[in-house]
């Protein structure tokens, strides 16, 4: 995933569901249409969903949808969360935190998770360090969350 994407800064993973999601494909180049289907945000949160969409392989730098991204939008809402939780889990950081979470039945901290990605990953600050790992944590519960809800 992602090599010359950066690494996502978009907590709510449902948003990445919406945009997987959009009828019109032709409004991921509408920045205005995409902040209110997204709930109103700014225009930079928007561009962080869009780049949490590449670097999963679901659009490619042009804003189109990826083979991988036409065939996760064919399936059914639960079929979605099978296949991207798969994604997700199969990232290097994303997965380490997920499966040392799952094996040692614990919830990492924030700085944790930090402490895995400074061992994979070069950012210039310790904020930028903070917000990654901010989506690591969200994504990972997100995934914790539908798995656990019986009505997906």
């Amino acid at each position: 995933m992602g090599n010359k994407i950066p690494f996502p800064q978009a907590d709510d993973f449902e948003k990445v569901i919406k945009l997987i999601n959009l009828e019109n494909v032709e409004k991921y180049n509408d920045k205005i249409a995409l902040s209110m289907i997204l709930g109103d945000i700014a225009d930079r949160q928007v561009q962080y969903y869009l780049s949490a969409c590449m670097y999963l392989g679901i659009l490619d730098e042009k804003k189109n949808l990826t083979s991988k991204g036409v065939s996760i939008r064919k399936l059914n809402y639960a079929g979605q969360v099978v296949e991207l939780s798969r994604i997700i889990v199969s990232d290097e950081i994303f997965g380490e935190v997920y499966f040392m979470q799952k094996y040692l039945e614990v919830k990492l901290t924030r700085e944790d998770v930090i402490g895995i990605m400074k061992k994979k990953i070069s950012f210039n600050s310790e904020e930028l360090y903070k917000r990654r790992a901010q989506t690591v944590i969200k994504w990972i519960e997100w995934i914790n969350n539908v798995m656990n809800d019986k009505n997906v």
